[in-house]
């Protein structure tokens, strides 16, 4: 899990986040969950300004529409550079 610089546990963020607010899409209070804005395998990071509150009816949607803009933007890395080594075989051990 990667974490802000103050080093809040996920447990903290996900509690302040949701802690006295509203879905910010349909604007109900109840069960509330932290949101990634840019997803974390996107690169998005477990900080307060990547957070908002969602209830967890909507978070399905939320996070379909946030993959999507996520993939508008992001960029896979590019791996040709590296050199490929041949997989070697294992071996086996005998036991004694």
């Amino acid at each position: 899990m990667r974490q802000s610089n103050g080093r809040l546990s996920w447990t903290n963020l996900s509690a302040i986040v949701t802690r006295g607010a509203v879905c910010i899409y349909c604007g109900c209070s109840d069960d509330l969950v932290a949101h990634h804005k840019l997803p974390r395998r996107y690169g998005g990071l477990d900080v307060l300004e990547n957070l908002e509150p969602v209830c967890r009816s909507c978070h399905p949607a939320v996070e379909r529409e946030a993959v999507e803009r996520a993939k508008l933007v992001w960029e896979r890395p590019e791996w040709r550079d590296r050199p490929r080594r041949p997989r070697q075989r294992p071996v086996l051990r005998r036991p004694y």
